[in-house]
């Protein structure tokens, strides 16, 4: 009785240590957790959280809008419509190299979210949560999303020269450099952009005089607003981004890229002020 028992204790215990080093199997405390979109802007806020958020959506949904900060990696690169594993989880493991490092995936709220992270658990990751909301709950909280430069063009080119006023494009640099006029910073903005310097209507994290200046131009709080600054760097589209959400306007963008991205596409700047 004593030897079986034996046998049976090692048998489980070389399965044990085999289901580990295979990663194949969930260990107690290491599963994916749910998180929500007051979780996910305090990770955000915390300067010690380092965390790794990922749009599991197509290319296409991520450059049309995406999380701050977020990086891509479309679901159907990293399993298959089985839930299997391609390359060995290679879309996720040479991007995120460090299994501890946190991780939040997202979509649109159908679940592929959390089957990323489901699989990401399995592989050795640590601290892995799925937003179940997605894009949708970040819409009703009314929060900003970044579009990068194809989807930026594409309405640029639709939309021009914004006087339908439903869509509105603002530069928020100083006076001379959207002109042209200061020689550092010489060029001019994106055609089409009004000028409104951050300064002017959001200084110091807090508005100037309830945003008037903003306000009095875009009266629709469902308008599609973007907005832009200098580089990828530069810190006042952010801060614009921001103070427009926190007046309540629904459908903000930020051009992260900026004129830097503009440019390097082979698109002009216009010098001046607009008509």
């Amino acid at each position: 009785m004593k030897a079986r028992y034996f046998s049976l204790l090692v048998l489980t215990l070389v399965l044990t240590a085999s289901c580990i080093i295979l990663q194949g199997c969930d260990q107690p405390g290491n599963q994916a957790t749910e998180a929500t979109y007051a979780d996910i802007k305090e990770w955000m806020a915390d300067d010690t959280v380092e965390m790794t958020i990922i749009d599991v959506r197509p290319e296409s949904d991520y450059t049309a809008g995406h999380i701050q900060d977020a990086i891509h990696i479309d679901l159907a690169t990293f399993v298959d419509s089985n839930g299997n594993l391609l390359n060995e989880g290679e879309a996720l493991t040479s991007v995120v190299t460090d299994k501890d490092r946190m991780i939040v995936t997202y979509c649109v709220g159908y679940g592929k979210d959390k089957t990323f992270a489901e699989t990401a658990v399995d592989l050795g990751y640590t601290d892995v949560h799925y937003y179940t909301g997605g894009t949708e709950d970040w819409s009703a909280n009314g929060d900003y999303y970044v579009i990068e430069y194809a989807a930026f063009k594409t309405w640029h080119d639709a939309k021009h020269p914004f006087d339908d006023g439903k869509n509105f494009l603002f530069d928020v640099l100083p006076v001379d450099w959207y002109t042209g006029d200061d020689l550092a910073h010489p060029g001019g903005h994106i055609p089409g952009a009004i000028n409104l310097p951050i300064e002017t209507w959001y200084a110091n994290g807090n508005l100037v005089e309830s945003g008037k200046v903003f306000t009095d131009i875009v009266t629709d709080k469902t308008a599609k607003v973007i907005i832009y600054c200098g580089d990828p760097a530069c810190g006042k589209s952010l801060s614009g981004a921001i103070a427009a959400v926190g007046m309540g306007y629904t459908n903000v963008f930020r051009f992260q890229g900026g004129q830097q991205v503009w440019r390097d596409n082979g698109n002009d700047l216009t010098p001046g002020a607009e008509p």
